[in-house]
């Protein structure tokens, strides 16, 4: 990992991720000029995915949530640096990776100061052909298989000692290969495994049972979540 310091700005980055790093990776607009925007999700505030050389982007700006998040929109109370948004993610994500669990791989990350207050960013790998739960579940239902393997990646991460701030349907992808990832780890941080693991399936569970709600052609039952449950208790 390599670090640049300039002036109020303060960025991790991993050389392996970039030909050659530019501060400008951080901008949008920099993408804009390249004409190397591929794509963008928008739910509370937007995702922009790019095309670069080495491996296509995900840039993300931090915001926040709540009744806070209309006031601090994108601002955040000055912290040590290892201990800001981005960098925390950054950290989390970079031992997960290390480890061989499915995650983006962390590129680079910004904390950019202002007197009291701070605003972040993070880079990340595309996870190539991929689409999040709720996104397939509209589309048609998940094979048991593919539920098995939800849950036995899910099992992964909570024996590695993940505790995943915010394990939703959003946050579960699945490729084109079948293979399960998980994203967003935004406030993740590890602990040793106890009655959180139970909470983040409760978390997940409530996920699943509001999007069937949202949506009448939802394709997830209760079942399904029996043949997760088994799948990630089982040795």
């Amino acid at each position: 990992m390599e670090r640049i310091e300039h002036g109020s700005e303060i960025i991790w980055y991993d050389p392996e991720c970039f030909d050659s790093f530019q501060r400008d990776f951080f901008e949008i607009d920099y993408w804009r000029e390249q004409d190397a925007i591929c794509g963008k999700a928008v739910g509370r505030n937007t995702t922009w995915f790019v095309k670069d050389a080495v491996c296509d982007k995900v840039l993300r700006h931090y915001y926040r949530g709540g009744m806070i998040g209309r006031v601090m929109e994108d601002t955040f109370l000055h912290v040590a640096e290892s201990k800001s948004r981005a960098m925390a993610e950054f950290t989390v994500l970079a031992k997960l990776y290390r480890r061989g669990l499915p995650v983006p791989r962390p590129c680079a990350a910004r904390m950019v100061r202002s007197n009291l207050v701070y605003r972040a960013d993070i880079i990340l790998s595309l996870v190539e052909n991929s689409l999040d739960l709720v996104a397939v579940l509209k589309e048609r239902a998940l094979t048991k298989e593919e539920w098995q393997a939800v849950g036995k990646t899910i099992r992964r991460f909570h024996d590695a000692g993940l505790y995943h701030a915010d394990l939703n349907s959003h946050n579960i992808l699945l490729d084109a290969d079948g293979k399960v990832w998980l994203i967003d780890f935004d406030k993740c941080h590890f602990r040793q495994p106890n009655t959180w693991t139970r909470e983040n399936m409760d978390r997940l569970l409530r996920s699943f049972r509001k999007e069937k709600g949202l949506h009448p052609d939802f394709h997830w039952q209760e079942a399904d979540w029996r043949t997760l449950l088994n799948s990630y208790k089982a040795k």
